[in-house]
C-alpha cells in the first residue's frame, strides 16, 4: 500500500538570513531540545597592511545557534547522510579523503 499521507507545503521566507558555518562548536541536549552552536574561523590582521600572526590558530566566532526537537534532529541527520552519501559516491569527492570511521561522532 503506498504512503497516502500528504507532505506539508513549504512556504519560503525571503527575510530569513543565511549563515556561513565552517565549524561546529558544540552540541548539547537539555532533555527537550538539541542545541547546536555554529561558528566560523576567521583570520583577521590586527592592523592594516599586516599579516595575521601565525603563532596560534585563528579564533572561531559564533555565527549561529540552532535549537532542534529530537524529531527535527533525526530528520536533519537523515538529510545530511543522504547528501554525504551522494557526495562520497561522486568522482574526486573531497569526502573520500576522510577515513570511514563508521560514525559521525566528533573526536
Amino acid at each position: 500500500m503506498p504512503d497516502s499521507q500528504q507532505k506539508p507545503r513549504v512556504v519560503d521566507n525571503p527575510d530569513v538570513s543565511e549563515v556561513y558555518v565552517n565549524k561546529t562548536i558544540g552540541c548539547s541536549f537539555d532533555g527537550g531540545a538539541i542545541s547546536v552552536l555554529l561558528g566560523c574561523s576567521r583570520v583577521v590582521p590586527e592592523r592594516l597592511d599586516t599579516m595575521p600572526g601565525q603563532d596560534q590558530p585563528p579564533p572561531v566566532y559564533v555565527t549561529g545557534r540552532l535549537a532542534l526537537s529530537p524529531a527535527a534532529a533525526v530528520e536533519l541527520i537523515n538529510s545530511l547522510n543522504g547528501i554525504l552519501a551522494a557526495i562520497s559516491n561522486a568522482p574526486n569527492s573531497p569526502i573520500s579523503a576522510f577515513p570511514d570511521t563508521g560514525s559521525a561522532k566528533p573526536n
